[in-house]
């Protein structure tokens, strides 16, 4: 094993990791742990124009061609294969998020977020079961957060059909949220379901909980 390996498995073994399901409230529960503890913070979403520009044909073919679509082709593709094409682009990226992670520092706490942290890689890398959790919101809650979304209309402006591009959109992440979460139970991960009864801060607390923080 390289200094690199050791280096990353110290990193992950000092890491408190919020993933899954796209608007459930990750990134303000990552923010507000790096807020209160003074832990270190990656969040995937910050990177994804960087992971845009680095990705090649040959290293990572699926997030390049979703990257040459227009809005409409994305949109307007079967669900099944949006969802298929959801952990693809996630395994592509591994590679580019150990390379983000280098600057960080292995000994100190880090909270990471993001729908890329599958569970699979969670796995092959021995996270503690007992530092993460994987999150997904109700159908009717993810409605009523995409809704709120102003940038979202500006991207269904762009569809032949808007309302079947939001159609789709909400049934590939509903999808992809009930199948991380079965992954995730899979490898012994903890998960919650998301729905809104709680406030932020009742949903706070019980992470940190959870995360015996």
């Amino acid at each position: 094993m390289n200094t690199t390996d050791d280096n990353l498995n110290q990193l992950l073994s000092n890491s408190y990791i919020l993933a899954g399901s796209p608007c459930c409230g990750k990134s303000t529960l990552a923010e507000r742990l790096k807020d209160e503890f003074h832990f270190q913070w990656y969040t995937v979403d910050d990177h994804q124009d960087l992971h845009l520009k680095q990705c090649t044909p040959e290293r990572h073919p699926t997030l390049c061609c979703y990257a040459s679509m227009s809005w409409n082709e994305r949109w307007s593709r079967p669900v099944n294969v949006q969802v298929q094409e959801v952990f693809a682009i996630s395994r592509e990226r591994f590679e580019m998020i150990l390379q983000d992670l280098e600057p960080f520092d292995p000994a100190k706490p880090l909270v990471l977020e993001g729908t890329a942290f599958l569970p699979e890689w969670l796995a092959a890398h021995r996270v503690d079961p007992g530092r993460v959790i994987f999150f997904a919101p109700t159908p009717e809650f993810q409605r009523r957060q995409y809704g709120k979304r102003l940038w979202i209309r500006d991207i269904l402006k762009e569809c032949e059909d808007p309302e079947q591009a939001f159609e789709n959109w909400m049934l590939r992440d509903q999808a992809f949220g009930r199948e991380i979460l079965r992954q995730a139970v899979e490898r012994q991960y903890r998960t919650l379901w998301v729905d809104g009864r709680q406030t932020i801060d009742e949903r706070y607390h019980e992470v940190k909980g959870m995360l015996a923080i």
